[in-house]
């Protein structure tokens, strides 16, 4: 019986790591019902079973292998699920942003944005982080390093921006 969960629990492992996010959902009420816990729960259920079957082979010791290979599996994948995925999925939801945030948003220049549509660079904050990116102007007038811009709209990498007046008073 540990074998087997043992080896499913290997196999969930392999499997949740090929398919990784297919797998996930957050749409479960419960987070310890998640592919890489179970995996993790499985896993070492059957590794401490197999561990200590031997030990108690032939005693009355069944029913005490299971409780201490299930409480074992239990505790590991409460402890990973608190102190490896919990911090993780929270440091990855503060941390992304979708570009198209960023319009409406007010940057500086770091780089020229030449007349006549070409490319420059522009610096902006959203979410926490300071953003770089590549820039042009919306109506292909210049934009000199270090004038302020607002972001109008994104398409693709490119930022487009126009000339603000008085930027002076806010904080990137």
């Amino acid at each position: 019986m540990y074998l087997i969960f043992f080896g499913v629990g290997v196999g969930f492992v392999v499997l949740t790591l090929i398919l990784g996010n297919f797998l996930e959902s957050d749409v479960t009420a419960l987070s310890f019902f998640k592919p890489k816990l179970i995996a993790v729960f499985l896993t070492v259920t059957g590794g401490v079973g197999l561990l200590l079957t031997p030990r108690f082979y032939g005693m009355a010791g069944d029913g005490i292998v299971l409780a201490i290979s299930v409480s074992g599996g239990f505790l590991i994948a409460s402890l990973i699920n608190i102190f490896v995925i919990k911090p993780l999925h929270r440091a990855q939801n503060t941390s992304t942003f979708n570009k198209q945030d960023a319009v409406g948003q007010l940057a500086e220049v770091v780089a020229l944005i030449p007349c006549g549509g070409g490319y420059g660079k522009i610096r902006y904050s959203i979410s926490g982080s300071v953003v770089t990116g590549a820039a042009k102007s919306e109506d292909e007038s210049e934009i000199r390093i270090g004038e302020n811009a607002e972001i109008t709209r994104v398409e693709g990498s490119t930022y487009f921006v126009k000339k603000q007046a008085d930027f002076s008073s806010q904080e990137l």
